[in-house]
């Protein structure tokens, strides 16, 4: 039987909508997404509707992840944590479950996501399997079950699956941490004392002084540097999308002292010919990208004969590893942006309280990493 599925928009209600009859059964879909996106979602609500007579336990898992990412993205929109729902999706649970219906997965199948999951091949161009870890970190296997769960706690009360298995859910006993490469103080000293001169070294240097994460110095503006104080708003992600961050804490401010206030000023009159909106924007004055910011660190290493195995992110590692043990537990939030506990730490409080900045300012002044001098870059 053929049902015409051709959304509305309602410009009172502000969204799609679409009302369908079946079996004497009515039923609306809608959905506030804009533009011809919406008008997409909703048709796919409705078509799973009428293909499933509205019985959801008959829905197998790779229809219902659709919804899920749509549902997410709906709410979230494009972000960190739904790059990570598509990748886990398509490399780990979906190539071994998808054509099961959600609600015949058991939860030993469930945990063999988690306990057989293996890294995924990559190839170069010339079609040569990359190099790969014999097995996955415990980090990444904590990814797989938290978009797991993720999963299970949107299909419970839709009624794909009945049976909650979020708390039996575990990570395999003797899963590899992975290790963290960072800078040594005679690293940074030999660096900030025999600048390359490449154009994002500035932002690369601005990242060890403070410990920002990379999308977020990408993300800094003009208009966020104000009296000495910056402030955190947004970040640039791998894929070039301009976000709000990481999470709520991400979002926060930081008082710049010395060589790092200088570092940034330096930049500020570098590029001020570019007339560009981006602090540390590309060479010609367009908004920066994290792909051009790792090749100017591969140069930087190359050059100083750093470790290969160092990422831009361990910049920020490094801040911490330096600076954590000088800092009361009560400012790492305030400075790292964390929405949770983080490497041992318990975070505390919600609110930046008065002074908190210029605090924070000052005991980072004694700390080692900010006592090396730096050459002009």
């Amino acid at each position: 039987m053929y049902i015409s599925i051709n959304p509305k928009w309602s410009e009172k209600e502000k969204r799609w909508r679409v009302d369908l009859m079946r079996d004497g059964v009515r039923k609306t879909f809608s959905s506030s997404v804009p533009r011809s996106e919406g008008k997409r979602i909703v048709r796919e609500k409705a078509l799973e509707w009428i293909e499933n007579g509205g019985n959801n336990k008959s829905v197998t898992l790779e229809n219902a992840y659709k919804h899920f990412v749509n549902d997410y993205m709906t709410k979230h929109g494009e972000n960190t944590q739904l790059t990570r729902i598509n990748s886990v999706g398509k490399n780990h649970i979906l190539p071994k479950l998808g054509k099961m219906k959600v609600s015949q997965i058991g939860l030993d199948q469930w945990q063999g996501l988690i306990t057989g999951a293996r890294p995924i091949v990559r190839r170069k161009p010339d079609g040569s399997e990359k190099s790969r870890p014999a097995q996955l970190s415990k980090k990444y296997l904590k990814n797989i079950r938290e978009v797991i769960v993720m999963f299970i706690r949107w299909a419970l009360p839709r009624g794909y699956m009945t049976t909650d298995f979020t708390s039996e859910l575990y990570i395999p006993h003797g899963a590899p941490t992975k290790g963290r490469e960072i800078l040594q103080i005679s690293d940074i000293e030999r660096w900030f004392q025999n600048p390359t001169g490449f154009w994002f070294e500035r932002a690369l240097m601005f990242e060890l002084l403070t410990g920002l994460r990379p999308g977020e110095v990408l993300g800094l503006k003009r208009e966020d540097y104000q009296n000495g104080i910056v402030t955190i708003r947004r970040s640039i992600n791998a894929q070039g999308k301009v976000t709000t961050g990481k999470n709520e804490n991400a979002r926060r401010r930081m008082e710049l002292v010395g060589e790092v206030r200088e570092l940034l000023e330096e930049q500020l009159r570098e590029t001020a010919g570019l007339r560009s909106e981006w602090i540390f924007c590309s060479p010609f004055g367009m908004q920066p990208s994290q792909l051009a910011y790792s090749k100017c660190f591969n140069r930087v290493k190359a050059k100083l004969g750093f470790s290969p195995l160092l990422t831009p992110y361990c910049l920020r590692h490094t801040f911490y590893t330096h600076v954590e043990s000088y800092l009361p537990s009560r400012l790492i939030k305030t400075i790292f942006g964390h929405s949770e506990a983080t490497d041992g730490h318990a975070l505390y409080g919600t609110h930046e309280l008065d002074g908190e900045l210029h605090e924070a300012a000052d005991r980072l002044k004694v700390t080692p990493l900010y006592s090396i001098k730096r050459a002009s870059v």
